[in-house]
């Protein structure tokens, strides 16, 4: 029954996929702009952040358009210390650990060919991403902690070149789907800080850094949705 079930589902994608596509036409013409979103796949259906967080694409010409993919996000937690009795000067009463990051990715894409409601596109982009993590009341790591003075730090960034190979399709009005693939090469690198309270030292040391050279796909297993405004 479950594998039926999952044949007719097939089936019936591949019908609307085929009534879908004659209809809706490509929107590549100067001033159209869209809003992207990382779409997962039939299995696990949900709609997430475009590089991070925030994904919008724009034509600036005839088929040639400028995206940008713009992320942060800021957290914090607080620990209390469970000893009820007077605390000395030298022992906090909370432990906070608190973490940012802030990614940015600019890019281009220029449609190379088109075919009823599939369009063709290459393009290239740089990405920057910057993690900063702090516990306080703690020098040796990100566990709790409740030493006055004491504070560990591990802060990042991570630098990408790519440039890409894609198809868009277009099964309605204002809806696409794209996937791509990517070649280029990532950089990453990062620091690691420790202060203790007495003798009221700190101490920096750099994090191994990390270069990956290759081809993937940019999506993984999921897709590129744009809904056009």
């Amino acid at each position: 029954m479950k594998k039926l079930l999952l044949t007719i589902l097939a089936i019936s994608v591949a019908v609307n996929v085929a009534l879908a596509g004659d209809n809706a036409k490509p929107i590549t013409k100067a001033g159209n702009a869209a809003l992207m979103f990382n779409l997962g796949g039939l299995a696990n259906l949900s709609v997430g952040n475009y590089e991070g967080g925030l994904g919008f694409k724009y034509y600036i010409a005839n088929d040639f358009a400028v995206r940008l993919g713009l992320g942060f996000s800021m957290t914090s937690s607080t620990d209390k210390n469970p000893t009820t009795t007077p605390l000395p000067a030298t022992v906090l009463s909370e432990s906070k650990l608190s973490s940012t990051t802030f990614t940015v990715a600019p890019g281009i894409q220029y449609n190379i060919a088109k075919s009823n409601a599939v369009v063709a596109y290459v393009g290239g982009q740089v990405s920057i991403a910057t993690t900063s993590q702090e516990r306080d009341g703690n020098s040796v790591g990100f566990g709790v902690g409740f030493t006055n003075g004491a504070k560990y730090k591990e802060s990042g960034t991570i630098f990408g070149v790519a440039a890409f190979v894609g198809a868009e399709w277009f099964p309605w009005d204002n809806i696409s789907f794209a996937g791509e693939y990517r070649i280029g090469f990532v950089s990453g690198s990062g620091k690691i800080e420790s202060t203790v309270p007495a003798p009221g030292t700190s101490t920096s040391v750099d994090k191994p850094s990390s270069t990956v050279i290759g081809i993937s796909s940019a999506n993984a297993a999921s897709l590129t949705l744009s809904v056009f405004i």
